[in-house]
């Protein structure tokens, strides 16, 4: 009885790290592509400085955190993610308006994606 007492136990704070880091997850991805959006109207309006300095940031942003997605994401799509980021900065430094808007939504499908893919939806089970 002790063994599957200690099984369980084991098995719900594992359910709970899970739960944690999908919530996590979830703020952070939601947080980029909201500057990412923010950025994209910016760019919009033609005011581009601010949506480079916006884009700089939430760069930033991700990759102090680039260590928890690598635990709780797959490599390739996180590998991805960081790649189109890097060529939204260049384009925003730039100033490549005609690249930066294309490249930046989709950059946000891409962090939009990646949360879909872990969240416990029917789908992503089967």
């Amino acid at each position: 009885m002790k063994h599957l007492a200690t099984g369980v136990v084991i098995l719900l704070l594992c359910l709970a790290l899970c739960f944690t880091s999908l919530a996590v997850l979830d703020r952070w991805t939601t947080h980029a592509t909201s500057q990412l959006e923010q950025a994209l109207e910016l760019a919009d309006r033609e005011y581009f400085d601010e949506a480079e300095a916006l884009v700089t940031e939430t760069w930033e942003f991700w990759r102090r955190r680039r260590g928890f997605f690598g635990m709780v994401l797959r490599h390739a799509e996180a590998d991805q993610v960081n790649s189109t980021f890097r060529q939204l900065v260049e384009y925003a430094q730039n100033g490549c308006s005609e690249e930066f808007e294309p490249t930046c939504a989709n950059l946000i499908e891409q962090i939009n994606h990646l949360c879909d893919m872990e969240k416990p939806y029917y789908y992503n089970v089967l």
